[in-house]
């Protein structure tokens, strides 16, 4: 092994301790267990789903890459927090904002890494920001997907904008249309906890989800 190599080396074991620091990135989420999640957990769990759902319903897609595109669509986390939707939706941060916030992190963090493994990363960043290619539009949709997902295992009592999380992944799904009934599943998980919850269940909320 030569220079270079041990070199490039280190670098990746100093951006792997900036990305430890998503184990400790908490998100709007709760686990079953009642305390935050993190924004490892939920990546991890979203490149889990990728690998999973690709498979099963015989998808066109380039799973590696979307599961790098999962990995590191929330890197910036690790410089920035979670910037949470529900912000944004409030207005009290715009989008671009917090597009100009993570770009600005992920910039910072490619600098401490090998050239090639730095442009990578940058590139699968802007795949998904873009959400051009049927790997980001994939990626996106299972994104929410996953939210949604934890929010019916987490319960009613954490809904404190209902609306908002009943249509939180129409729009991307929308997009990749293929994880329509996948959305349906998980739409009549958590039409179950607003139930439980005494929260209205509004005809709209089933615009993707006939029950």
């Amino acid at each position: 092994m030569n220079g270079n190599n041990l070199e490039n080396l280190e670098k990746i074991f100093d951006f792997l301790e900036v990305a430890e620091k998503l184990k400790s990135t908490l998100r709007y989420n709760k686990t079953t267990s009642g305390r935050q999640e993190s924004t490892a957990e939920h990546s991890w769990r979203l490149a889990l789903m990728i690998f999973m759902l690709a498979d099963e319903l015989k998808l066109e897609i380039d799973v590696s890459r979307a599961v790098k595109i999962a990995l590191v669509h929330d890197l910036a986390e690790a410089l920035t927090g979670d910037i949470d939707a529900i912000l944004i939706a409030e207005g009290k941060i715009s989008k671009e904002e917090k597009e100009i916030q993570e770009a600005r992190a992920v910039e910072k963090i490619q600098q401490t890494l090998p050239a090639l493994v730095g442009k990578e990363i940058t590139a699968l960043q802007n795949e998904y920001n873009e959400n051009k290619t049927r790997e980001a539009k994939f990626v996106k949709a299972l994104d929410k997907i996953e939210t949604l997902t934890q929010l019916a295992e987490s319960g009613y009592k954490i809904y404190d904008k209902p609306e908002f999380i009943a249509n939180y992944a129409d729009k991307a799904v929308g997009e990749f249309p293929e994880l329509l009934e996948t959305l349906k599943i998980v739409k009549r998980k958590l039409k179950i906890e607003f139930k439980k919850g005494n929260i209205q269940w509004k005809k709209e909320y089933d615009n993707f989800c006939l029950t």
